[in-house]
């Protein structure tokens, strides 16, 4: 679901079709009419879908610019005759540093990037159960997908999840408390999380070969005056206002896909090594899929950074 920050979405689609060059792949994104006007991508494995039906229209969120396009997911899958073996479920900030490598066994989930959190994993007691599935690059079966919507699962945010309605019978089956770490509400693929813990009790791999650049698209969509430059003020400004998001790296990927025409004033002492280490850990391959102007600009944000940031150790 591409929603802001449109400018990315030729470095996405770049990404995706080098890592998955070896294998038999469609790409889909789902945006806004709007977005797609902007757009200059046209691809024979690349499908851009604006409306969740032939007969439905996404809703924008009138504050936020968010459309909830996972509510109608169901229904993009049904209508649009999407029938692959596998999902590959990924936002526009992760970026592989390594390419595709296999498929795991049909009833285990793949992901690409391991989160080292413990935020919303499934627990049983006090043990892991399963860990969180997000968009973050995970690779799922599509006959898990395919079941989990005959289920009637939600994989938008869903406040009382089928665990809520039926706790009894799965604390009973698995012997055992249930619950969900570090919850505070519900969010994207929450439900779709527990359907995989508890029904379809799936196995788990874990393969480093992403990075995720957080912050481009809230930033474009909260303070879009930083999109296309701004000044130090402004963004010491924000920074503070989003202590979450470390609006330097936003500001690097904003100079890497063309928005910002320079960059040489931002004060890149401030931006902290974490910067630094992410985008090395993609320059090394990025020349083989990277525009030439924008590998270039990688380079030099890398320059500025090697000046101020260093990486501890």
């Amino acid at each position: 679901m591409i929603g802001q920050f449109p400018d990315g979405i030729d470095l996405h689609v770049r990404n995706l079709k080098w890592f998955l060059d070896a294998t038999d792949y469609h790409i889909y994104i789902i945006t806004s009419p709007e977005a797609v006007e902007k757009i200059n991508i046209k691809d024979d494995r690349l499908t851009f879908i604006t409306k969740p039906t032939p007969e439905d229209e996404f809703a924008t969120n009138p504050q936020t610019g968010f459309v909830n396009f996972w509510k109608w997911f169901p229904a993009i899958v049904k209508h649009y005759k999407i029938s692959p073996k596998w999902f590959l479920f990924m936002e526009q900030d992760l970026w592989f540093f390594e390419k595709f490598d296999c498929v795991p066994d049909p009833k285990t989930v793949k992901t690409f990037y391991p989160d080292k959190s413990d935020y919303h994993n499934i627990m049983l007691n006090d043990q892991v159960l399963q860990p969180h599935i997000w968009e973050g690059a995970h690779l799922i079966s599509a006959e898990i997908v395919n079941r989990a919507i005959d289920f009637n699962i939600k994989f938008a945010y869903y406040a009382n999840t089928f665990l809520d309605r039926n706790r009894e019978h799965y604390e009973k089956l698995f012997g055992g408390k249930i619950s969900i770490s570090m919850w505070t509400r519900p969010e994207t693929m929450s439900e779709f999380s527990l359907y995989c813990a508890l029904e379809e009790r799936v196995g788990w791999d874990e393969i480093e070969k992403a990075v995720h650049f957080r912050g481009p698209e809230i930033l474009h969509r909260k303070y879009p005056q930083i999109y296309n430059d701004c000044n130090q003020e402004l963004l010491d400004d924000v920074q503070n206002r989003m202590p979450d998001i470390n609006v330097y790296l936003a500001v690097a990927i904003f100079y890497i896909a063309g928005n910002w025409k320079d960059c040489k004033h931002i004060k890149w002492e401030n931006a902290g090594w974490t910067v630094k280490r992410d985008l090395r850990k993609i320059v090394g391959t990025s020349d083989q899929w990277m525009a030439k102007e924008q590998y270039d600009r990688l380079l030099q944000v890398l320059n500025y950074l090697d000046k101020e940031a260093k990486i501890p150790g």
